[in-house]
């Protein structure tokens, strides 16, 4: 005889059965389920002997295909002479992986493993919505392997490199790892961290893609050649509309200039405001936020560009002059190179009259050396003629084309107006 209504008591029991796990229970699940098809990826200084780099990846299909990313295995790519690959499994075996192919652009590889075991991850097919859980697994700081539990919060807006913005914390040596939704399917791969709690996965549509040109034979030849194709196409996909479409407007003062170029650029303003200074300044800054990762010191795919308008009571004609002309400095672009990677600058200067006013413009560019056609330019613009006020525009670009970095300069000059 039930003490309480029998029908209410098995509501309640069928909603104990039936509820679903706790988030953490699902962590701990899909960790049993998953872990023998994560692994440690290294890439192995043949000299030494000894590891150079490490990173995760998994296993996508059955006949022994892992996921990473590029940059884990980039000084291969590089210099396969000098280093070999290999998986660290999760009971500690190791094999010998093989390159099959790489997508520079987004930071993914996909390597070939030895005697890899029976099983792999299915690649998932669904959206997620925001707020969903979702699971990251590596080896972070070569500590053994973890799982990271997260929120899906969409793609990011203000990206030139479609990527996942991940609720969790990614640590180094989690690179190339997967990205898991609540049933253990891959949505992502883990590719770097922003900040606390603040982390990235590239998508997996961008994994499936890859690994359908693979298995269809279209990744093959020579890596430099690879990347040099694929940084020429994504750099004319990426100016290519920016110099078509018309650019918005931005006034600052007497001045009209180009505004927000592209969706995937991130503005932002001051002003200079210190004491025992004898001008006044307002600056503007827009930025691209991403790279494309090609080596250890040594990344592409920046873009950016400043205005800086300056405007003085207190210095004469003379001292503005001597103002002016101490800011007129090239911005350096943030990816270091050296003489093995690039050139160095060449520059030209020369003063030009844009809307009835003059100007005094420099442009530099150096080339890429294994990378034929692909060029770093910066370009910097200053008015003169104004005793006591004027602008100064830098640009910088990496791995741009010398025709798309032109057309970037000529259409430049064209936008800038003065409210004559």
């Amino acid at each position: 005889m039930c003490k309480i209504p029998c029908r209410i008591l098995l509501l309640i029991v069928l909603t104990v059965v039936t509820a679903p796990a706790p988030a953490s229970d699902v962590a701990t699940e899909l960790f049993g389920d998953n872990r023998h098809l994560v692994y440690q990826i290294r890439v192995i200084d043949q000299g030494s002997g000894d590891k150079s780099s490490i990173g995760s990846g998994f296993q996508i299909s059955s006949d022994g295909y892992l996921a990473t990313n590029f940059h884990v295995v980039a000084s291969y790519v590089h210099k396969p002479e000098k280093y070999r690959l290999e998986y660290v499994a999760h009971d500690g075996s190791t094999g010998t992986l093989s390159l099959a192919g790489f997508d520079i652009i987004h930071d993914l590889a996909i390597v070939m493993a030895e005697n890899a075991p029976a099983g792999h991850f299915t690649l998932e097919t669904e959206q997620l919505d925001k707020g969903d859980r979702i699971y990251s697994m590596g080896n972070p700081q070569d500590l053994g392997m973890t799982i990271i539990e997260g929120t899906y919060n969409g793609l990011i807006k203000t990206s030139r490199y479609q990527k996942i913005l991940f609720s969790g914390s990614l640590n180094p040596g989690m690179s190339g790892g997967p990205g898991l939704n609540s049933d253990g399917r891959i949505i992502g791969v883990n590719v770097s961290k922003g900040g606390e709690q603040l982390s990235f996965l590239v998508p997996v549509a961008y994994l499936k893609n890859l690994l359908g040109e693979i298995s269809h034979g279209r990744r093959t030849g020579e890596y430099q050649v690879q990347i040099r194709e694929a940084l020429l196409a994504e750099q004319d996909a990426f100016y290519g509309p920016i110099l078509q479409r018309e650019w918005d407007q931005y006034a600052m003062f007497e001045v009209i200039l180009p505004g927000q170029l592209d969706d995937s650029l991130k503005c932002w303003g001051h002003t200079v405001d210190i004491d025992d200074i004898l001008y006044e300044g307002v600056e503007q800054h827009c930025k691209s936020q991403d790279v494309i990762y090609l080596d250890q010191g040594l990344k592409t795919g920046a873009f950016a560009y400043d205005y800086e308008w300056i405007e003085t009571d207190a210095l004469n004609r003379f001292q503005f002059y001597d103002l002016m002309e101490s800011r007129f400095v090239h911005k350096p672009l943030s990816n270091s190179h050296s003489e093995e990677n690039s050139t160095s600058y060449r520059c030209q200067t020369d003063f030009v009259t844009l809307d009835r006013q003059p100007w005094r413009i420099s442009a530099c560019t150096r080339a890429y050396r294994q990378y034929r056609g692909l060029y770093d330019a910066l370009i910097l613009m200053a008015s003169v003629g104004k005793n006591d006020h004027g602008v100064i525009v830098r640009i910088g670009a990496a791995g741009i084309s010398k025709a798309n970095a032109l057309g970037l300069l000529s259409k430049f000059t064209r936008s800038i107006a003065w409210n004559h």
